[in-house]
């Protein structure tokens, strides 16, 4: 299946902003949410986990699929283990995404989670990171890859890089996604916030064409806006593109 979407950051925002775009894109049929726990640190990230598990609940009781960004740190804060993930069960999220790797063995034990939590690898990595996880035999049903998206001009993924890093994923049929960025949103995981796209060259483009980019590449199936908050109309473009897209590429199955 593919999906539609957003970003929010609940330690730079409050419960009802959240609550709000929820309800907004929810209207427009974006189902996949991507947040960040990279900010959970010392005492103060009590309070953050609590906002979070307040927006996760909103938000599945809306139907959307949530995927937090993780790394080997977040793992000893939140005590997590390779072998037992049912502190991300408890948070009621979809998946998790690892923003950095481990070395393979642990990314594919953790497929095999009794939860069915996804595992999503982070297809900016490279090929070779992927070819080490399937090494150890994961679970392929919870293993997606999401690109990285970029704060800062000139930092984002060339059309080349990006085309070589995803097809190995394609090679193996995993589930992808990637960002495009809105022009009307002011905020990210960084202070840095000169858009959050995937390629560098969606960065000045249209929120329109970035998504018709993206689709058109044949590499990714869901689309995510990376910066927070998207307009109205942004969310109806997107939308509107996305399925443009999709039709035109089943039309290209069919010929």
């Amino acid at each position: 299946m593919r999906q539609l979407g957003i970003s929010i950051y609940p330690d730079q925002s409050s419960f009802e902003q959240d609550q709000q775009y929820l309800q907004l894109a929810h209207r427009y049929g974006y189902t996949r949410i991507f947040t960040s726990l990279l900010q959970l640190k010392g005492d103060g990230g009590k309070d953050i986990l609590g906002k979070f598990r307040q927006t996760v609940d909103y938000a599945n009781h809306l139907g959307f699929k949530t995927v937090v960004d993780v790394n080997p740190d977040l793992f000893k804060e939140l005590g997590l283990k390779y072998t037992d993930l049912h502190v991300l069960h408890d948070l009621g999220v979809w998946g998790m995404r690892l923003d950095e790797g481990f070395t393979g063995m642990e990314e594919a034990q953790m497929t095999h989670n009794p939860y069915g939590l996804k595992i999503e690898l982070n297809m900016s990595q490279g090929t070779n990171y992927l070819d080490s996880i399937m090494a150890y035999a994961p679970e392929l049903d919870n293993l997606i890859g999401c690109h990285n998206f970029y704060p800062q001009e000139y930092s984002g993924l060339s059309d080349e890089i990006f085309m070589d890093y995803s097809r190995k994923y394609r090679q193996y049929s995993l589930h992808t996604a990637a960002f495009v960025s809105s022009h009307a949103a002011t905020f990210g995981p960084w202070p840095v916030n000169e858009g959050l796209p995937t390629m560098e060259s969606d960065r000045q483009r249209q929120i329109y064409s970035q998504v018709t980019h993206l689709k058109l590449t044949g590499m990714v199936d869901d689309v995510i806006i990376g910066n927070a908050y998207a307009s109205e109309d942004e969310l109806a473009t997107v939308a509107a593109a996305f399925i443009h897209c999709m039709l035109i590429l089943l039309m290209k199955q069919q010929l």
